[in-house]
């Protein structure tokens, strides 16, 4: 019994793994690039802009988080990770948007309306190993860990309060 749960495990992880290398292929990023490419090839592969939001999170809070907004993606991620961190956690989190994973609605309203810390942290989910093995191997085949492309959202409230529920605080 417990050699066949392993062997289904491993399966799983092997189609997951097939999986990204799918998606970083689909992108047309084969071999090695940046992560100024990687982010570009992702803005374009959801047709809306993707912001990239660094801030500084509790330790035990969420480390990223993506959320699809209406007109653009807004990635949060840890600013006091290491520079190997974020861009794990980034990748991580284009993981997510690229296979559009759902989230339960209730962590949207969540976000948008009391301060509970947000996003996933069970690896037990298969979209979570997914998400991980996609974002290791972008840190993986990119060729230069170039800047993060920061960039500030049109949306500015929606922003801050996403960041305000993902830093465990009220927003005003």
């Amino acid at each position: 019994m417990i050699r066949r749960r392993r062997a289904a495990g491993e399966d799983q992880l092997r189609q997951l793994r097939r999986q990204s290398e799918q998606a970083l292929d689909a992108l047309g990023l084969t071999g090695g690039f940046t992560f100024a490419e990687l982010h570009e090839r992702v803005e374009r592969r959801r047709g809306r802009p993707v912001h990239l939001i660094p801030r500084e999170l509790p330790a035990l809070a969420p480390h990223g988080l993506w959320v699809a907004g209406e007109h653009a993606d807004y990635i949060f991620y840890a600013a006091n990770a290491s520079p190997v961190r974020q861009r794990l956690i980034i990748g991580h989190e284009y993981g997510h948007a690229l296979f559009d994973d759902v989230s339960p609605a209730s962590e949207l309203d969540r976000a948008t309306a009391t301060p509970a810390p947000l996003a996933r942290s069970s690896y037990d989910v298969p979209q979570e190993r997914r998400a991980e093995i996609f974002g290791s191997l972008a840190v993986q085949r990119a060729e230069s860990w170039s800047e993060i492309p920061v960039t500030a959202p049109a949306d500015i409230a929606l922003a801050d309060r996403l960041a305000a529920a993902l830093e465990g605080r009220r927003h005003p």
